[in-house]
């Protein structure tokens, strides 16, 4: 069941470079973790089952993308995706839980993209498993699943 979590909370970012991205520290019940996340605005925390779903934003202007993470309880990363593509930003907004275990949101593309935590891990096509704009660390896992349909800019 998906639920706002209170007791998340990142420090210490560190802006985009030319060979890294931005990323921050998590904070779980005011502890440092010491693991570190791409992004660097929390934009919402939230508790399930399988630990806290993340949603982080770069605050690149006119190119920011949206980090998506999934860590247990102990800070330790379970999965991870990024939702955005060059020369393309959005705002994250119209956040809202369907329970038991989805989450919907609006972000770039004029799409409302949806996310489903799984209860176990499930298998996944690296390159083809995702909708547009959605990147992951290549691998065969996944630990959410997400959908939405991004409009493409007529040129």
């Amino acid at each position: 069941m998906l639920q706002e979590a209170e007791s998340i909370a990142t420090c210490a970012p560190l802006h985009a470079s030319d060979t890294t991205p931005p990323s921050c520290e998590l904070v779980i019940g005011g502890k440092p973790t010491g693991q570190r996340l791409e992004g660097c605005i929390l934009e919402a925390a939230l508790k399930c089952d399988a630990g806290y779903l993340l949603f982080l934003t770069d605050d690149i202007p006119h190119e920011d993308s949206l980090n998506i993470h999934l860590v247990g309880f102990s800070g330790a990363l379970e999965d991870s995706a990024r939702i955005g593509g060059m020369y393309s930003t959005g705002r994250f907004e119209k956040l809202q839980m369907q329970q038991p275990d989805k989450v919907s949101f609006r972000f770039i593309g004029d799409t409302t993209w949806t996310v489903q935590v799984l209860q176990k891990p499930g298998f996944r096509i690296p390159f083809l498993s995702e909708p547009a704009g959605v990147h992951r660390p290549l691998g065969f896992k996944r630990r959410f699943a997400i959908t939405g349909t991004p409009r493409r800019e007529p040129h």
